[in-house]
C-alpha cells in the first residue's frame, strides 16, 4: 500500500528543511555525542493557540454511559483526519472510539465515534491508543494498553471494524521492583534498525523496550529504565518525535505544575537509545515549558488548564513518528477547570494546538511595511481579492485567479494592518463587527486602528487577527473563483496560508 501525502506538502517540506538537514548532517559529522544543540527549526520557547473544546463522548456505546473522551491518537492520510481515543464510563470503565474521516478540526466533533467494544478488540479495560501505519510490513497497527502493552492490525485506520483481536507485545514487563499499582501510557517510535516501545508506571518511573524492525511486533524482551523522577515533574505520557527530515528527535513527557494542572515538558538528542541524561532540555519547566496554559492562549475563553495527553499531527503517518517542525499541531485533552473528583470521571474533551512561533528556518519572513502585493493562498493558489473591485464597507473579501488589480494589492503597515487601494479609497481588512467567534466575516471597512483590523503575518504562513487570534481562512477549504474568506480556528491547513509577492 502506498500512503499519499499532498503534492503541497511534500513540496513545503522540501523546501523547509533544507537548512535544517544541512545542519543536523554537518553535526552529526563534527560530533558524535548524543546531545547536539536542537536543530534550527525547533524554537528555545514555544507559543501556542489553541482551540475550544471540540469534540466531546457521543452517548453510541452500547450499555455505556460515557463521561470522558480523552487520550487521543491521530494520523492525517489523504488529507483526512483519523483519530483514536480512550472513553471512560460512569461505572469507571475504559474502552477506546474511533472518529474521523473529516478534513477540518471543526467537523472534529460531528464526525461519528465507532466505540471499539464493537469489534474484535471487544470490551474490557481498553485504554491510551496509538495508532501508525508499519512501512516494512505494508500493516497499520493500533497499540494500546490492557495492563500489559497490547496491539491490533487495521486494514485501514478508517477502518475501525477491521480491527483483529488484541494480542500482546511481551508476556510481562520485565520489571523486578513488584510494586508498581499500574503500567500505562505506551508509545512505539522506530528508527531505521530499531523499534522502541516506552511506558512508565505510578511511580514515575519510566521504561523503554526494544526490539529490530525486522522482528516487530516480536522481541521485545529488553527492559530498562529510562527515566525517573522524585516528584510528579515527570508524571506519564511519553511521546517521541522525529523532527522532520533531520536526524533529531523530541521527546515530550507529560507533568503536573505546582498549581496542579498537566502541562509538557520536552528534550531532544539525536539519538533513540539514548539514556534520559544525554537528551538536551528544550523547553523543560514550568516557567519555559512546552505546552501549558502560561503559554497557550485561548481566544475563545480559557476552557482548561490542563494541557494533558495527547498527540502531535505528524506529517507522516509510519513508525517513524515524523512531525513538520515548521507546523506543528497538538490534538489534546483538556476539562472543566471546575470538575473534580473521582480521575475516572473527569470530563476530558479534546482540542487543538496550534505552534504560533516558528522559527525564521521555517519559511520567508513576514513582508516588510510597506511593501504592497498580492496574497496568495497556498491551497488554491488564487489571491486575496475584494470582490468587483469595490470599494464599499462591509464588503466580504473572497480568492479569485491572480491579476494586476488594485484590488488585489495589499500593503501590510507598521500598525499591523492590511490595507488595500490607496488615498480616499484605502480600506483595511477587517473583522466583521470586531468578531472573535469562528465565521467571522473577513471584509473591507475605514481604518480605525481598532484591534480587529490588525494582523500577525507568521513565519507559517498563517494571518492571525490580533483581537481573536483566529487565522484568515478560506472557507470550506474552497480552492474556486469566488470562494469567500473568514476567520477561523487555526489548524494549518492549506487554506489557511498564504504568500506575499
Amino acid at each position: 500500500m502506498k500512503l499519499s501525502i499532498t503534492r503541497a506538502r511534500i513540496a513545503r517540506l522540501a523546501t523547509t528543511f533544507v537548512a535544517a538537514l544541512v545542519a543536523a548532517t554537518l553535526s552529526a559529522v563534527a560530533d558524535p555525542s548524543p546531545s547536539p544543540a536542537q536543530a534550527d527549526p525547533l524554537p528555545s520557547t514555544f507559543q501556542w493557540e489553541s482551540t475550544g473544546e471540540l469534540v466531546r463522548p457521543q452517548q453510541t456505546a452500547p450499555g455505556r454511559t460515557l463521561v470522558s473522551v480523552k487520550d487521543p491518537s491521530v494520523v492525517n492520510v489523504d488529507g483526512q483526519y483519523h483519530v483514536y481515543a480512550t472513553t471512560a464510563d460512569t461505572g469507571g470503565g475504559w474502552s477506546l472510539t474511533y472518529f474521523g474521516g473529516f478534513t477540518d478540526w471543526s467537523q472534529a466533533g460531528s464526525a461519528p465515534q465507532t466505540h471499539l467494544t464493537t469489534t474484535a478488540i471487544g470490551g474490557g479495560y481498553r485504554a491510551a491508543p496509538q495508532v501508525f501505519y508499519f512501512e516494512p510490513d505494508d500493516q497499520w497497527y493500533l497499540v494500546y494498553q490492557t495492563g500489559l502493552p497490547s496491539f491490533s492490525t487495521i486494514d485501514h485506520p478508517g477502518a475501525p471494524q477491521t480491527a483483529s483481536p488484541a494480542r500482546n507485545f511481551m508476556t510481562s514487563h520485565g520489571i523486578a521492583d513488584g510494586t508498581s499499582s499500574y503500567i500505562v501510557d505506551y508509545w512505539v517510535t522506530c528508527d531505521e534498525v530499531n523499534c522502541y516501545l516506552f511506558f512508565n508506571n505510578d511511580k514515575q518511573q519510566f521504561y523503554r523496550a526494544q526490539t529490530t524492525v525486522a522482528e516487530f511486533p516480536n522481541g521485545f524482551g529488553d527492559v530498562e529504565l529510562f527515566m525517573q523522577s522524585s516528584s510528579n515533574d515527570l508524571f506519564e505520557a511519553t511521546n517521541v518525535y522525529k523532527v522532520g527530515d533531520t536526524d533529531q528527535y523530541m521527546l515530550i513527557v507529560e507533568a503536573i505544575g505546582s498549581d496542579g494542572a498537566r502541562y509538557f515538558r520536552s528534550w531532544t538528542s539525536n539519538r533513540l537509545d539514548a539514556n534520559f541524561g544525554e537528551w538536551t532540555p528544550l523547553a523543560a519547566s514550568e516557567s519555559n515549558p512546552f505546552a501549558r496554559s502560561n503559554n497557550v492562549s485561548f481566544p475563545g475563553g480559557a476552557w482548561t488548564r490542563d494541557i494533558s495527553h495527547g498527540e502531535m499531527v505528524r506529517t507522516n503517518p509510519d513508525q517513524t513518528m515524523q512531525i513538520d517542525p515548521c507546523d506543528m499541531e497538538y490534538l489534546y485533552q483538556g476539562r472543566d477547570p471546575s470538575s473534580g473528583g473521582d480521575y475516572s470521571q473527569l470530563p476530558y474533551r479534546l482540542g487543538v494546538l496550534t505552534h504560533t512561533n516558528p522559527t525564521p528556518d521555517c519559511g520567508d519572513e513576514p513582508p516588510p511595511s510597506g511593501d504592497g502585493g498580492p496574497l496568495r493562498g497556498v491551497g488554491s493558489g488564487r489571491c486575496l481579492d475584494v470582490p468587483n473591485q469595490s470599494t464599499q464597507n462591509g464588503t466580504q473579501v473572497q480568492i479569485y485567479d491572480c491579476w494586476s488589480g488594485s484590488n488585489q494589492q495589499w500593503t501590510y503597515t507598521d500598525a499591523g494592518e492590511l490595507t488595500v487601494y490607496s488615498g480616499s479609497s484605502r480600506k483595511c481588512l477587517d473583522a466583521e463587527g470586531a468578531g472573535t467567534a469562528n465565521g467571522t466575516l473577513a471584509i473591507i471597512w475605514d481604518c480605525h486602528g481598532g484591534s480587529n483590523q490588525r494582523w500577525n503575518l507568521n513565519a507559517n504562513g498563517s494571518i492571525t487577527n490580533v483581537q481573536s487570534g483566529l487565522c484568515l481562512d478560506v472557507s470550506g477549504y474552497g480552492t474556486a473563483n469566488g470562494s469567500l474568506v473568514h476567520l477561523w480556528s487555526c489548524h494549518g491547513g492549506t487554506n489557511q496560508q498564504w504568500t506575499h509577492g
